[in-house]
């Protein structure tokens, strides 16, 4: 039997025990608390009603405690286990419980002969003291604590009931969140929880947000022997602040009797873009599943894989083409994605309407297409002798981050974002959206009238709506888009621009940081700076004087449009998010 941990401070009233002996049980997913108290408390206490106090923070988790004989303490008190479910994340050194019960709070302290015993020998010692106690949650608690530890193999298999399970991949949602890809069939309905585990660290519940996916292959396989199965039986799950073991990732699966099985998670392989492509792949959601999934499954760790993405030392090199003017009025910036043949009939058309006063700087986010590129600028300076600059990414950015790199570039008073697929009709457009910036003040950054190849408007201004088939987050439309132009001339005041092409002083684009880089790839930035515009008390306008060509989208055409679309789902929230509301908490599984 223990000795008992009594000293001075055991007379005074505000303590009302102490605790012997303590450590975390991995199996059983929380912290164990084991000493005396002077005084027993209600059970079935709620889940805030103790507090664990360390050194470097504080626990508040579900409670469960058992009571057991404490003879060698001679009637001073009663013998207390507690379990507090919660992750073995270290806080420091153990400083006591606070208990909040009907009759008053409890104070506990850490004894000074304090032991911080590992697993084995923790469970070993606290088992036969719940084993010989009493308690409404003595059962419960006496299951968790007869759980055996993962040893790195799956026991699904093991378990009474047919349980199916596994994960295709996992994903690292820096610094400690993980999504995973999988599927799960539970025949019988007898599961209570799934949980992420790794080291010291544990997930809630899997179900809280987790989102289902078509698995045919699995219904295909399966249904001959439990009849007809959900088709949605795959999913993606997010578990944020979990991962503390990259080489110790598994499964914990509850039943609802109590016992668990274990199952083998793999190790995160895929990172950056890849990663945002292979979850946005396994999805297809209908209008109602929209705003949930990515709200609490997939909206935030993706912006954060993205963020890790661009986060590391951007490497450009930069070659000249012809002289490059002294001192520029305008920089204008073109990222080049998808077709490179687009700035061949750009430079043709810009070096017939004067453009000395003025530099032109290309950026390529296409590495793969850099000796293209080089080729057709060569022959392209050559044929027009239009001076011109290229700048050359080492690796795919995005529409945002390529921009950026021309901005941190650029020498000009002025700048204009260009599209590679955007063709000026008639001189001096660039000179008039200076000259507006010039003389009104008000306005922060300028865009043109775009038209499509047979003269109808694809942008004259952008106003915001909310679709309902898209959750009703807001979406940038065009008025008068597919429309002959209005007659109407001169410069009017819109709520965005689109980046095609937008004009600003190079100062406040700079002080803006240019376009946020949560936008992935593209959609969404040119709206959101536009917003951060008129947040300066500035204004978009449209000169409907300058006039170009918008071959829509042909610069980047490819064949994977739908995990793409929803890759614009996710800027779409994001900037919903951002501008019109705040996100809608976790609660249930979708």
């Amino acid at each position: 039997m223990l000795k008992p941990s009594i000293n001075t401070a055991a007379e005074t009233p505000s303590v009302a025990g102490y605790i012997d002996f303590h450590g975390y049980a991995a199996a059983a997913g929380g912290w164990l608390f084991c000493g005396w108290v002077t005084r027993r408390w209600a059970d079935n206490l709620p889940a805030d009603a103790v507090v664990a106090h360390f050194e470097r923070g504080q626990l508040c988790a579900t409670i469960l405690n058992s009571w057991h004989d404490r003879p060698d303490i001679a009637g001073r008190g009663i013998g207390i286990v507690v379990f507090l479910g919660a992750t073995g994340r270290i806080l420091g050194d153990f400083v006591g419980l606070e208990v909040r019960s009907p009759d008053g709070t409890l104070r506990i302290q850490a004894a000074q002969t304090l032991a911080h015993l590992r697993e084995a020998d923790l469970v070993a010692r606290t088992r036969p003291l719940v084993v010989s106690g009493t308690g409404s949650s003595r059962v419960r608690l006496l299951a968790l604590l007869s759980r055996q530890i993962y040893e790195g193999a799956s026991t699904l298999a093991r378990l009474p009931v047919a349980i199916h399970l596994a994960v295709d991949e996992s994903i690292l949602v820096p610094p400690d969140g993980m999504l995973l890809i999988g599927w799960f069939i539970d025949p019988t309905q007898s599961v209570r929880s799934i949980r992420l585990r790794s080291g010291s660290a544990m997930s809630d519940p899997l179900q809280l947000r987790w989102v289902g996916v078509d698995r045919p292959d699995i219904v295909a396989a399966l249904e001959p022997k439990y009849g007809s199965l959900d088709r949605r039986c795959g999913f993606v799950a997010y578990a944020p602040a979990s991962v503390a073991d990259l080489d110790r990732l598994y499964l914990e699966v509850e039943l609802k009797d109590g016992e668990i099985g274990y199952e083998m998670v793999p190790r995160p392989v895929r990172r950056g873009l890849p990663a945002i492509r292979r979850v946005l792949e396994c999805i297809e959601l209908t209008p109602d599943e929209l705003e949930a999934t990515f709200d609490k499954v997939i909206g935030a760790p993706l912006v954060t894989i993205n963020r890790l993405r661009l986060a590391g030392e951007r490497r450009v090199t930069e070659m000249s083409f012809g002289p490059q003017p002294d001192s520029p009025v305008c920089s204008v910036i073109v990222p080049l994605y998808g077709r490179m043949d687009f700035a061949m009939f750009q430079l043709a058309l810009l070096s017939e309407h004067g453009f000395a006063h003025h530099e032109l700087i290309y950026v390529l986010d296409d590495p793969p297409r850099k000796r293209e590129l080089l080729d057709l600028a060569q022959s392209a300076y050559a044929r027009f002798g239009l001076p011109f600059r290229i700048v050359l990414l080492d690796t795919n950015l995005g529409y945002a981050p390529a921009n950026n790199v021309g901005l941190a570039r650029a020498r000009g008073e002025f700048i204009c974002f260009l599209n590679s697929d955007v063709m000026p009709r008639e001189p001096g457009w660039l000179d008039l959206m200076i000259d507006d910036l010039r003389q009104d003040p008000t306005l922060g950054v300028l865009g043109a009238m775009l038209l499509f190849e047979d003269g109808t408007v694809q942008h004259d201004g952008m106003t915001f709506t909310p679709l309902p088939q898209f959750a009703g987050w807001q979406f940038p439309m065009h008025p008068g888009k597919g429309r002959m132009p209005s007659r109407v001339s001169g410069v009017r005041r819109a709520e965005a621009v689109t980046g095609a092409c937008m004009t600003m002083r190079r100062a406040l684009a700079q002080d803006l940081r240019g376009f946020d880089e949560d936008y992935i790839t593209g959609d969404f930035e040119d709206t959101d700076l536009c917003l951060r515009v008129r947040d300066r008390g500035l204004w978009p306008a449209v000169d409907a004087r300058v006039v170009l060509y918008h071959l829509e989208r042909q610069s980047q055409v490819t064949p994977d449009r739908r995990w793409r679309s929803y890759l614009s789902l996710l800027n779409a929230w994001t900037h919903t998010r951002r501008w019109f509301r705040q996100p809608s908490p976790p609660s249930c599984r979708i």
